[in-house]
């Protein structure tokens, strides 16, 4: 049985300072997924974002947050937790006091507390800092501990890992993947680090200029994308002739000056069409198969939307 939605939009539109920003946002995010809304710097993320909490007024379309109306958002019964960007929080207040004063003003009298939430995003050593002493990150940590206190089922973060180094965007994953699995908490979060949320979210979606390009569950967009694998051959005609007719090999083969680069599927046998390269007299110098990520679900995306002869770099 499917999940009920815990954020459904639909055909959203919506403007700032006079000029269409979303121009068809559509998204389905499950209660107790992990959802990676994904998509370039200036994509819409943020601005989808705002109009599901009701920050901003939707054009057109529809927006609902566990079935309410995002115009109506006061008569949600379950919290939420928000982190946006910018952080937004008071560099004349220390952390500590910036989480006390989040947890005054919206009333909260149980759940997570303070200390908790500082912990769990790896900034308890940072609780007396002021808010103008933190780094980038960790005004994004500090953001991310807001939005924990109390007793969230739905936490809306955009763009939480911006600023974080390696280590510090893997331990925010592994929090926001206990929290859904541990906890049961939906988690949106915004990002366009598509390699790296693509191991911890189970859905996504895409968008970009304003409209939703796909969405789905992460594996079947991996498996509907296809491997990729890449050929270096001295006799590129050759080797194209005999790529295109093995089993699995799908449309769109790629050449440039010394490669021939194809997406294969399920049903591609990588030894039997080496093979017949070899027998075929292509003059093998490399044959290197890549597993698909984000990245090249997300160029094929935009390759359909851009239409015949259409394109567009990632």
């Amino acid at each position: 049985m499917t999940a009920p939605s815990a954020i459904r939009v639909q055909g959203l539109r919506a403007r700032l300072g006079g000029r269409q920003v979303l121009h068809g946002v559509d998204l389905d995010v499950r209660t107790g997924d992990l959802y990676g809304l994904l998509g370039r710097n200036g994509a819409g993320k943020t601005t989808t974002l705002r109009c599901v909490l009701g920050y901003l007024p939707a054009e057109g379309g529809e927006c609902e947050v566990f079935g309410t109306s995002s115009r109506r958002l006061h008569e949600v019964s379950r919290a939420l937790g928000v982190a946006l960007d910018p952080p937004g929080m008071d560099d004349t207040l220390t952390v500590r006091e910036n989480l006390v004063a989040a947890r005054v003003r919206g009333g909260l009298r149980g759940g997570r507390g303070v200390d908790e939430a500082l912990a769990l995003v790896g900034l308890a050593h940072r609780a007396n800092n002021r808010g103008d002493r933190l780094s980038h990150g960790q005004s994004r940590r500090a953001a991310v501990a807001r939005a924990l206190l109390g007793a969230p089922e739905l936490l809306v973060l955009d763009e939480p890992l911006s600023g974080l180094d390696p280590e510090g965007v893997e331990e925010m994953l592994d929090l926001f993947r206990m929290l859904t699995r541990e906890h049961g908490v939906t988690v949106v979060l915004s990002s366009h680090h598509l390699r790296e949320v693509q191991h911890v979210c189970g859905r996504i979606g895409i968008v970009d200029d304003g409209r939703t390009l796909l969405e789905g569950e992460v594996d079947r967009l991996l498996q509907e994308a296809g491997d990729g694998l890449t050929v270096r051959c001295r006799d590129l005609d050759a080797g194209q002739r005999l790529l295109a007719v093995q089993p699995g090999v799908m449309p769109g083969l790629r050449r440039d000056a010394d490669a021939l680069h194809v997406r294969v599927d399920a049903g591609f046998d990588p030894e039997l069409a080496l093979r017949a390269l070899v027998k075929g007299g292509a003059g093998v110098l490399e044959y290197r198969r890549e597993r698909a990520d984000l990245v090249h679900v997300f160029r094929a995306a935009l390759a359909v939307s851009a239409g015949p002869g259409g394109g567009a770099a990632a």
